[in-house]
């Protein structure tokens, strides 16, 4: 059976963060929200913002979009 978080973009994203080198954590007290190398908290959003910027993903296969 597939992992659904094979799928989940942000989850991607986290994953590249870390192999990077970063430490990607969930927040505490706050669900869905995380830190990365413990700075401020952020959505998932953010994380899959952030990976896109270091160019560690490509943002238009991440958003459903071909072009």
């Amino acid at each position: 059976m597939a992992d659904p978080l094979d799928d989940d973009p942000v989850h991607e994203a986290i994953e590249a963060l870390k192999a990077a080198g970063r430490s990607v954590l969930p927040a505490e007290d706050a669900p869905g929200l995380y830190r990365v190398d413990h700075g401020p908290e952020m959505t998932g959003g953010d994380i899959l913002a952030m990976a896109i910027q270091m160019g560690l993903l490509d943002g238009r296969e991440e958003d459903g979009r071909d072009g």
